[in-house]
């Protein structure tokens, strides 16, 4: 009776490490292409040197293709750092921020990182933040 009781507390070990390994891997999956997604954006972002119509239509064909989440325009964007966010007319879930500075715009990317967990996924939505460089103005720099 007494092996019976040991193998299966055992069994139990095995089977809760196994649960902790496949959830943090599934975490880190998840992060990295929020990581991917808020890079690419910020990238297109500043090859177009500012958020307009061409930045917008080229980041939801990237997001179409990189598979990222689409909530059918959801999002809350809260302010940030007394900013609103942006207008966006797009079926993902992202938030697009305009800071202006003395030197010009720069921009700030919020993305979501969303696990596919059954039950529990749609509660877990972490936000992840980033920033362009600063976009100089043109006629400044010219004139």
């Amino acid at each position: 009776m007494r092996e019976a009781l040991g193998s299966s507390m055992l069994f139990n070990l095995i089977l809760i490490f196994t649960s902790v390994f496949i959830a943090l891997m599934i975490g880190s999956i998840a992060y990295s292409k929020g990581f991917k997604v808020r890079n690419r954006i910020i990238d297109i972002i500043e090859k177009y040197d500012g958020y307009d119509k061409d930045a917008i239509s080229e980041i939801n064909e990237n997001l179409m293709t990189i598979g990222y989440r689409n909530v059918g325009g959801s999002t809350n964007c809260s302010d940030h750092n007394g900013n609103k966010a942006l207008e966006n007319n797009s079926p993902y879930d992202y938030c697009i921020y305009r800071f202006t500075t003395s030197k010009g715009d720069y921009y700030g990317v919020t993305v979501y990182v969303q696990f596919d967990v059954p039950i529990i996924g749609a509660f877990l939505k972490f936000p992840l933040y980033g920033e362009t460089r600063v976009l100089f103005n043109k006629n400044e720099v010219e004139g």
